[in-house]
């Protein structure tokens, strides 16, 4: 796995076969408290794609990168930002899960020079978090990781996704975790986020109770042009619930794009 030193420290990704300058980058942004784990199918079936770069980070504290992560989205934006200079990324195609799709709503609106497309995907432009939940990850963190697999999942969803997501929550840090959700529960760009103006698809799921339909909904209000598509029988992981069809869906809007 390849690293760049960022800020003292070791930022690990992935990527397809190769990078290459001169091209477009789908880069995917994982959401809070999670890695690049969150894009295992997308990784799988994009990796070989021949006119794009693929390149999927753990962001500073998360899987197994370095740091104590961020404590705002710009905070996290501005790191983005400092990771595409360092592999002298541009044209970039930002597909953010939550969290990550707020990084990349702020990144867009910050560095539009860069971005060439987004992907929204289980976000908004508000990301509140129960108070409930905050207490939980800042002061029963155990019990936070137990319940929160039953929230971010759809109930025909596979057991073994939610070990697998529950696994990744006990292997990050309680204070990454606590400080991501702080960074989502304070995020609000609803005035400014019609400001964008590259193409943008914005993806949900119809089972998903923490960034329910409607905050799609509303992104597709505020951003002129963009689409949105609806997945159904999942829940707020839905590019693992329904990997094929959110690789569907995303592979027919880069196709749109010149």
């Amino acid at each position: 796995m390849p690293k760049v030193l960022i800020n003292g420290n070791n930022i690990k990704y992935i990527t397809g076969e190769e990078v290459k300058n001169d091209r477009a980058t789908i880069l995917m942004v994982h959401g809070a408290g999670q890695s690049i784990a969150t894009w295992v199918y997308q990784h799988d079936f994009f990796r070989l794609n021949k006119g794009l770069n693929l390149i999927i980070l753990d962001l500073p504290g998360h899987g197994k990168s370095n740091g104590e992560g961020c404590r705002a989205i710009h905070e996290y934006s501005s790191f983005l930002k400092r990771f595409s200079d360092v592999l002298n990324l541009s044209k970039l195609i930002l597909v953010g899960h939550s969290m990550g799709g707020g990084i990349a709503q702020m990144f867009t609106l910050e560095f539009p020079q860069l971005v060439k497309a987004c992907t929204l995907v289980g976000t908004g432009v508000r990301l509140r978090v129960a108070k409930e939940t905050l207490d939980y990850a800042k002061n029963n963190f155990e019990a936070f990781c137990k319940i929160a697999p039953s929230r971010s999942f759809a109930e025909s969803s596979s057991e073994e996704l939610r070990i697998k997501y529950y696994d990744g929550l006990l292997n990050t840090s309680k204070d990454v975790i606590y400080n991501d959700l702080v960074a989502c529960d304070e995020f609000d760009i609803t005035e400014e986020v019609s400001r964008i103006e590259v193409p943008t698809l914005i993806v949900s799921a119809d089972q998903d109770i923490l960034t329910p339909v409607k905050y799609g909904e509303l992104l597709r209000e505020r951003i002129k042009g963009s689409k949105l598509h609806v997945i159904k029988n999942s829940g707020h992981f839905m590019m693992q619930e329904k990997p094929e069809e959110f690789n569907e869906a995303l592979t027919e809007f880069l196709g749109t794009l010149t």
